[in-house]
Formats: structure tokens, sequence, C-alpha cells
């Protein structure tokens, strides 16, 4: 029990940040209209989340991900970097550019700062957007990357020679588009390395009771306040976004699947 239930910290973290956050907006920024952007209301308590815990959450990831990140190279996308809590697990000597999609201007000085600190010096470059195509494509058009602002051009090509969506794809608005866009971002034979909590497989290698508190914590506020999904079916995204054409490998384990907040982590590549 003490396992299933330790999550709920985390959702305890994030009411109070949220409600610490509409404190700054009302009497330290003195701008309570704010609280009518409820929206931008709630990417800023996210981000303050973060800045105070980001680095406590990513002491230890789950399963082989750090193996996995330490054998990246090329050029390279980072969906959802933070404020750059997990560049260290990268090798700096094998990417020759990386690019760090974070949509959160609050993180992105800390990212820079890590960035530099992890050796990629000016290697890494962050772009203000999301890793929804909608908010992903212009970013990268912007940055030179893309020689359309369209999807299609350079986009169906592919132009990256890994992935990385490390926690974050719980997060993005419209998952099914994301999971192909970020597919026809990855160039043939190129790698996604996958870190990504799911919802608890309890027909299978899971458990009912993981499966039930994990329903009950949804409807206490978890995705309002803590910013992501607890129940996406995220594996059968990765694996239709390759379409017919299929991935020439799709490795992906649960990790802990009995927790509330189990993790399918491994590596997908595409056929060349």
């Amino acid at each position: 029990m003490p396992t299933l239930l330790r999550p709920t910290l985390l959702l305890s973290l994030g009411i109070y940040h949220f409600f610490a956050t509409v404190f700054e907006v009302v009497f330290i920024d003195r701008t309570p209209s704010k609280l009518f952007n409820l929206s931008a209301l709630r990417f800023r308590g996210f981000a303050r989340l973060w800045i105070h815990h980001g680095e406590e959450m990513s002491e230890k990831l789950p399963g082989p991900v750090n193996q996995l990140l330490q054998q990246s190279k090329g050029v390279v996308l980072d969906i959802g970097p933070g404020s750059g809590e997990i560049l260290d697990r990268f090798d700096a000597s094998k990417i020759i550019a990386m690019y760090g999609a974070e949509p959160a201007p609050e993180l992105h000085p800390g990212l820079l700062r890590k960035a530099k600190k992890a050796g990629f010096g000016d290697k890494y470059h962050a772009l203000l957007c999301g890793g929804e195509p909608e908010s992903l494509i212009p970013a990268l058009s912007k940055s030179g990357v893309l020689t359309s602002s369209g999807t299609g051009g350079t986009a169906e090509n592919g132009v990256f020679d890994e992935i990385c969506c490390v926690r974050v794809l719980c997060g993005v608005p419209h998952l099914d588009e994301t999971t192909k866009g970020l597919y026809h971002l990855l160039k043939p034979g190129g790698r996604m390395v996958i870190c990504e909590h799911v919802a608890v497989p309890w027909r299978t290698e899971g458990s009912l009771a993981a499966r039930f508190v994990q329903i009950v914590t949804t409807l206490l506020g978890w995705p309002f306040f803590v910013g992501c999904e607890l129940q996406r079916h995220t594996l059968d995204h990765l694996r239709e976004a390759a379409g017919s054409e299929g991935w020439e490998k799709f490795d992906l384990q649960y990790v802990e699947p009995k927790t509330m907040v189990p993790f399918i982590v491994g590596e997908l590549r595409k056929k060349l």
C-alpha cells in the first residue's frame, strides 16, 4: 500500500505549487486578471513544481533509461527536457547537435545552464515549443532545422538521428498526432528512446489495486495539478505511429507494472 500511494505525494506538491502560484499572481505580481487564464496559470504552477523538485524527481530513472541515453548520437531532438535534469545522462561528445523542445519559458534558464554544465556548449538549442506538431514544426522551421513551416517537405524524410521522450508524452495535448509527427521527423534507421508512465496494465502483468488507485488519483485532480495524464495507453499510440510500414525494432518493456505509476521503457527504430 505505501508503494501504491507514494505518487500522491507528488499530487500534494502539485496542489501546493498551484496555489502558491495563485498567491504570487495576486499578491506579488498584483495582476489578478491572470487568474482568468487558467491554462497559463496551470502551466506556471507546473513550472514552479519542476523548478523546486525536478532534480530530486530525476535522480533515479526507471529501467535502462540511463544506458539508452548514453548511447544517443548524431542530431538529437529531446522532447520536454524541463530544466535539463537528465542532460548529464547523455554523452555530449557523441552528439552533433541537440534540440530541446520545452514549452515553459521559466525552465529555459536552468535548461541552458545545465546544457553548458553537461558539456554541450553551442551544440544545445532550446526551442520554446511543445512536442505536438502545431507547436514543434514552426519552432523547428524558425530554428533552421526544417526548410518548410508545414508538416511536409523536409519533415517527411526525417531530420533527426534520434528522438528522446522521457516523461513527456503523458502531457502533450494530442498524443496520436504527436507520436505520428515525431515518427515523420525521425530519419530512416533513426532511433527513439522512450521512458513514459502509462495506464496500469492490470489485465496482464499489472495490478487491479494499482489501477483502482490510479483512477481515484486521477479523479482527485492529478491531470489538473500535476499537468499530465495517468491513464494513457502510450505504447499503443507509439506502435501505431509507424502506420502500415511498422517499426524495424519495437522494444518497450513495462517497469514496475504493479505500481500506480508504471513505465514503459525501451527503444524504437525506424525502417530504412
